[in-house]
């Protein structure tokens, strides 16, 4: 019982990297470090795994055309296949399933501390609407120093 939770976890996490990992390929986007786990590691080139898995995490570099929409498909996707496999996984596998959802909503989640998918998203979309923001102020000041 024991096990089945442990290995039902370890298969949840390591989808949810793998599918980041998908859209920053898929993106031209580059790996820079995968994580599987968190004591002690045995690393192996750009990855590093842990026989202890509680965690996992990816970090990246974006490609330099990453527009608002791409970057919400890197960092949100992984959270909408967890719920989707949650709510279609059948309750032959609960734990899957269980921890799918779990992992998939918590990931939605703007949670600054965890810094989960759904806080690093709301930075992304508020460095958009700083940068927009600054954009009209300055096309404001502009057509004021014309008129």
């Amino acid at each position: 019982m024991i096990l089945e939770i442990y290995k039902s976890w370890v298969i949840v996490l390591v989808l949810h990297e793998c599918v980041h990992i998908f859209f920053v390929r898929l993106f031209g986007g580059k790996i820079g470090k995968v994580v599987i786990g968190n004591f002690f590691f045995i690393k192996i080139k750009k990855v590093a795994i842990s026989p202890i898995v509680l965690h996992c995490f990816v970090t990246y570099e974006e490609g330099s055309s990453w527009s608002l929409f791409k970057k919400s498909l890197v960092l949100l996707m992984p959270a909408v296949v967890n719920i989707t496999m949650g709510v279609l996984v059948s309750y032959d596998l609960l734990f899957i399933k269980i921890f799918s959802l779990f992992i998939g909503i918590n990931s939605l989640l703007p949670i600054p501390y965890l810094e989960t998918d759904g806080y690093l998203m709301l930075k992304e979309v508020k460095k958009k609407l700083h940068v927009e923001k600054k954009n009209f102020s300055c096309s404001v000041m502009h057509y004021m120093n014309y008129t």
